[in-house]
């Protein structure tokens, strides 16, 4: 009966003791809690996950976990992501993170951070980051991170030296500082392994090269601020005066010295021109040999043939005067002034019979070199050079 007694005592002893201890301790309340102590918080005291879960009765609740490394996960598969470091935050399923991919942001699925670097920011589907490469970007699918300061966005991207970047599909950058824009043809990547360059193209050839200050289209070499390869085609452009554009043995496009008044008329083909000159040389030459054969003056003149003279002064640089004969059976005459790319910028009818002088100022052409020549009845009679100076 004693013993009886004793044991009684003991127990309610046991059980008052344990009572006072739910007292004291800290309880969580789903309304709050007040107080900040080193015991206020919720989570684990040895490293075991941290489990937030809804709708927890299920078979498959909604999940969220402070693993044991101190990451936070929100699952979308329970339990299929890993995370061997500390500070990242992963969402989706199948991520996985190595132990020194900490302070990265993960999401979607199957992407792969094994072998990668900090503070990485990945999205989607597949992306591998590799070589312990931190601080870079990989956003889409299947695309890899090689090496630190990366950025690519797409599907297929590949990069491979520091500070490259991608944007679109097929993709390859592996020179450092390049990046590469638009798409490759699956099998094949479009490839920039130009250093410091920015590269555009729908192919595995590229149709736009950016590289110091030199833009190339169709070509990876660019030599000048803009350099083309093929044709150049401009449609609708205004008329007017002004120096021509010529092409040298490089292809370089340049503004000529020669200058121009105004432009062609519209029904002058280039084969016109051709014509002209070949013409006008012709006629000098022929007049050279008129000379040289026959002994016959430049001053000398006759009836029934017309004379051109040599334009006075030459140079000049205010005005000048061209003397001419002009023989009575004339019916049409003129005089016409072309520039050296053959074009012609002046015309003067003649209209005096005998002999006669034109005057042309200085003001009327621009600084050069001209051609002038004299047309009767249709046919070149003569032809001077004369120089204008400013």
């Amino acid at each position: 009966m004693k013993t009886s007694l004793f044991s009684m005592k003991s127990g309610l002893a046991l059980a008052m003791l344990l009572l006072t201890g739910i007292a004291n301790a800290q309880q969580w309340q789903i309304t709050g809690n007040a107080g900040i102590t080193a015991a206020n918080y919720a989570g684990t005291v040895d490293p075991r996950p941290f489990f937030l879960r809804t709708n927890g009765a299920s078979s498959n609740p909604g999940q969220a976990i402070l693993n044991e490394t101190g990451s936070f996960i929100v699952d979308a598969v329970n339990n299929s992501n890993i995370a061997k470091v500390k500070g990242s935050i992963v969402t989706g399923s199948s991520n996985i993170l190595g132990g020194l991919a900490s302070s990265s942001i993960v999401s979607g699925w199957g992407n792969d951070l094994t072998n990668g670097g900090g503070a990485n920011l990945v999205s989607g589907q597949d992306n591998i980051v590799l070589n312990n490469a931190g601080k870079s970007v990989a956003l889409g699918w299947k695309n890899i991170i090689r090496n630190q300061n990366q950025f690519a966005l797409g599907v297929g991207i590949d990069l491979k030296d520091v500070y490259s970047g991608g944007f679109g599909i097929d993709l390859a950058a592996t020179g450092n500082r390049s990046f590469v824009i638009g798409s490759g043809t699956g099998g094949v990547k479009l490839t920039n392994n130009i250093p410091l360059s920015i590269m555009f193209g729908l192919s595995p050839t590229s149709t736009m090269l950016i590289k110091d200050k030199s833009v190339g289209i169709l070509t990876l070499v660019p030599t000048a601020n803009f350099h083309t390869v093929g044709t150049v085609r401009h449609e609708n452009l205004p008329t007017g005066s002004g120096r021509a554009l010529v092409v040298d043995t490089s292809g370089n496009v340049m503004v000529s010295n020669t200058p121009l008044n105004r432009s062609a008329s519209s029904d002058e083909t280039i084969q016109q021109l051709e014509d002209r000159i070949h013409n006008l040389e012709n006629t000098v030459e022929e007049l050279k040999q008129l000379l040289l054969n026959k002994g016959i003056s430049s001053t000398e003149t006759s009836s029934d043939v017309a004379k051109l003279a040599q334009n006075v002064p030459n140079p000049t640089k205010h005005e000048t005067s061209i003397g001419y004969y002009l023989p009575k059976s004339a019916k049409t005459a003129s005089i016409e002034v072309y520039n050296i790319s053959g074009q012609l910028v002046k015309s003067l009818p003649l209209r005096e019979k005998g002999n006669g002088t034109i005057i042309l100022s200085g003001s009327e052409l621009q600084s050069g070199t001209y051609v002038y020549t004299m047309t009767t009845d249709g046919k070149v009679t003569g032809s001077k050079k004369m120089v204008i100076r400013d």
